[in-house]
C-alpha cells in the first residue's frame, strides 16, 4: 500500500530588497515561476531588523502574495510588474490578500512564523505567484540583515 506524504523542496530566497525599506513604504518580490515545480503551496519566511528609534502606530511589517494565472501573459495585481520594486500601496484598500504580519515591539533581529502563500489563492499556489512586503512598524528597515525566503510543499507517493 502506497503513503502520500509531504515533500519540500530547496530553500530559496526570494528577490526582493527589504534593506532600507521606509515606514509606510511597500516592495514586490520578483516573481516566482511555478509551472514546472507545480508546488501546491510555498512556506515563506522573513527575518527582518528595524533601525532604531521611535516606533509607529502599527508596529508591524505585513505580508501579501499576489499571483497570475496565466504564465505566458501574466496579469498583476495594480502596481506590480513581476520584478523587485517599490509598490505604492495603501494597506486598507489594497486587493490582494495579506498571508502574515510581523508584530515588531522593538528594534533587533526578528523572524516572522512560516506562512502559507497558497492561503492567499483557495490553498492552490498559482502558475506565477510573489510577495509585497508593507512596512507600517514605524522604523525603516535596517540597511543590512533582511531577507525573505521560501520553500515549496509538494506531495510524494511512497
Amino acid at each position: 500500500m502506497s503513503n502520500i506524504r509531504t515533500q519540500f523542496g530547496p530553500v530559496t530566497n526570494f528577490e526582493i530588497t527589504l534593506n532600507g525599506l521606509a515606514s509606510g513604504a511597500a516592495r514586490s518580490s520578483a516573481k516566482v515561476e511555478n509551472q514546472n515545480s507545480r508546488y501546491i503551496d510555498a512556506i515563506c519566511q522573513f527575518k527582518i531588523k528595524p533601525a532604531t528609534g521611535s516606533l509607529g502606530d502599527r508596529y508591524s511589517v505585513y505580508f501579501l502574495a499576489w499571483g497570475a494565472a496565466d504564465d505566458v501573459s501574466p496579469i498583476f495585481p495594480s502596481g506590480v510588474t513581476g520584478v523587485d520594486e517599490s509598490v505604492s500601496v495603501a494597506l486598507e484598500t489594497v486587493a490582494i490578500r495579506q498571508v502574515g504580519s510581523l508584530y515588531v515591539p522593538s528594534s533587533g533581529i526578528l523572524i516572522s512564523p512560516p506562512f502559507s502563500v497558497a492561503q492567499g489563492f483557495g490553498n492552490v499556489l498559482p502558475p506565477v505567484w510573489g510577495v509585497l512586503a508593507v512596512n507600517r512598524c514605524g522604523l525603516a528597515l535596517d540597511a543590512s540583515d533582511n531577507i525573505a525566503f521560501w520553500r515549496g510543499v509538494q506531495f510524494e507517493v511512497v
